[in-house]
């Protein structure tokens, strides 16, 4: 069997303003800056390129929020958190605006279905990650978990024996 599955990261950059970055894509509208991981690159260098080449931004990652796949294309989609370090925003070919937003607004502004279910994630406080399977066309969620980070039985036991 050949495999061929693809790899895509995207960012939730926030700002000391308490505000997120988001672009204004040709194809999708507003979502968050991310792209595909490309072949020998690691999936953090990925994001940070992603980040810089469509808003100007240079981040430090900071969390893990959420993984997605595309049952149809093959694609898995990983999500973060990023704290903005530095850089003036940007344009590219990817992105016709880029702007800082109050987190109240960005859902207001985001209208494509997928990008709207990942952001509403990314935006939310859980301390839970968020794994969801889906068609794209229609968009329909195939099935979804919120997974704890790094507890599992195996480590609760681990723990109380040392």
């Amino acid at each position: 069997m050949e495999y061929t599955h693809f790899v895509s990261v995207a960012g939730l950059v926030c700002n000391d303003n308490n505000e997120i970055l988001l672009l204004e894509s040709p194809r999708r509208g507003w979502e968050y800056p991310g792209g595909m991981v490309e072949p020998g690159e690691t999936i953090q260098d990925a994001l940070r390129r992603e980040i810089k080449e469509e808003t100007g931004v240079e981040v430090d990652i900071t969390g893990f929020i959420g993984i997605c796949k595309n049952i149809e294309k093959d694609i898995v989609n990983i999500d973060f958190i990023c704290k903005y370090r530095g850089g003036t925003l940007t344009t590219s070919d990817e992105s016709i605006k880029v702007k800082w937003v109050a987190r109240e607004e960005a859902m207001n502004m985001v209208s494509f279905t997928l990008t709207r279910k990942r952001l509403h994630n990314m935006l939310s406080a859980i301390e839970k990650v968020n794994c969801f399977n889906f068609r794209r066309e229609p968009f329909e969620v195939v099935n979804e978990d919120y997974f704890t980070v790094g507890k599992s039985v195996f480590m609760e036991d681990y723990n109380a024996k040392i």
